[in-house]
């Protein structure tokens, strides 16, 4: 009873928020080992080689999370610490392209090499984003109507971050940090006709980018009617759509789904969503997503609840990344949306990307100690 007296009074975070994240955590660990099993046995002769690099990327979010948590998000709030995060982001997605640290991984740099491990450099800058944004728009509370002193200069920064991102390249996470920090900027203040004006500027330069690769233009075509060329571009939108089909309204059980046998592409990280669908069916699918919903909602109250306006930007920056991932990564699965490579938060195997949803989470049950929940 002592020990819980000297730990309960120091758990004045949002504790549905926390729970919030804890089932989303254990629900992507099960799916992960479920979805993994054949294609890690197959790579690496070990059914649970990626299971256990997955649990230890979990234990390093862990202890993120809980540093996170620990310190008062205000110390943040500085010059030095936004332009040493966004310096660190920047200097990541560069070393991306320096032979022997950037590490290709399908005609793509998005990786750099550090010591034990490898790092998706767009997941730094995405960490360092929130905290420029969160910092930037609340210095500039007073100029926001101002597009050339007020908005120009963090777009300008934000453009820059996700160019380097898009010559990695990467054009799902580009377009979703454009869409996102459009969002955020909204949310602050960003009058519409200023958001009208850059939207579009902006929108014919990314149709334009995403038209003029050839593989961009194939999957947009395999998109809009993927059973044309069901065994080629096609082959992923098609996949994933029969896993969920098979499923039906309660799937076929956990661990019995038999997509993930190598005629599901990708079912560890992009699809696991059609996994998770092939095995616990339309109920399971609608519980994800009604627990990803309740996610993003508890965090917005906290944001709500905030009393300076650092706090309330920090929470509502992070937690609508991570929504909006979700969301693209959901609609990618159920053919919503055309394939983007992004992942599905606290689900899709890959450490960075989950080291990621913790961090933002730790940012957000930080902010909501001095909450008036």
């Amino acid at each position: 009873m002592r020990v819980l007296d000297q730990i309960m009074p120091e758990m004045d975070f949002d504790m549905v928020f926390l729970m919030a994240t804890l089932m989303l955590l254990v629900m992507g660990t099960v799916m992960i080992f479920s979805s993994s099993y054949f294609i890690s046995k197959e790579m690496y002769n070990d059914s649970f080689a990626m299971i256990g690099r997955h649990l230890f990327h979990l234990m390093v979010g862990i202890v993120a999370m809980g540093c996170l948590i620990r310190v008062d998000y205000r110390r943040f709030n500085t010059r030095f610490f936004v332009l040493f995060a966004l310096g660190a982001g920047i200097i990541a997605c560069i070393l991306c392209f320096v032979p022997g640290i950037g590490v290709m991984g399908g005609h793509a740099r998005r990786w750099i090499r550090v010591p034990f491990l490898t790092v998706q450099a767009s997941e730094i800058m995405k960490i360092a984003l929130i905290f420029y944004l969160s910092y930037s728009l609340c210095k500039k509370t007073k100029n926001i109507h101002d597009y050339r002193y007020g908005v120009l200069p963090i777009l300008a920064v934000v453009g820059v971050s996700a160019l380097l991102i898009l010559i990695e390249p990467d054009f799902g996470t580009a377009a979703t940090i454009g869409i996102w920090s459009f969002f955020i900027l909204f949310i602050a203040g960003m009058r519409i006709k200023h958001l009208i004006l850059t939207l579009l500027i902006i929108l014919p330069i990314g149709v334009l980018t995403m038209l003029l690769e050839p593989y961009r233009k194939a999957r947009l075509l395999a998109f809009m009617n993927p059973w044309e060329d069901m065994y080629g571009i096609g082959y992923q939108t098609v996949q994933s759509m029969v896993a969920l089909a098979s499923g039906g309204v309660f799937g076929s059980g956990l661990g019995e789904g038999t997509q993930k046998l190598f005629f599901l592409p990708a079912p560890h990280t992009d699809f696991i969503l059609s996994v998770l669908g092939e095995e616990l069916g339309f109920i399971g699918v609608l519980f994800i997503v009604a627990l990803f919903g309740f996610w993003i909602w508890r965090g917005y109250t906290i944001a709500m609840a905030t009393n300076d306006g650092f706090g309330f930007l920090l929470v509502v920056s992070a937690v609508s990344l991570i929504g909006l991932q979700a969301i693209v990564n959901m609609g990618v699965a159920m053919s919503v949306f055309p394939t983007t490579g992004i992942a599905l938060p606290f689900f899709s195997y890959g450490g960075s990307s989950l080291v990621t949803a913790m961090v933002a989470s730790g940012i957000v049950l930080s902010v909501s100690r001095r909450a008036r929940l």
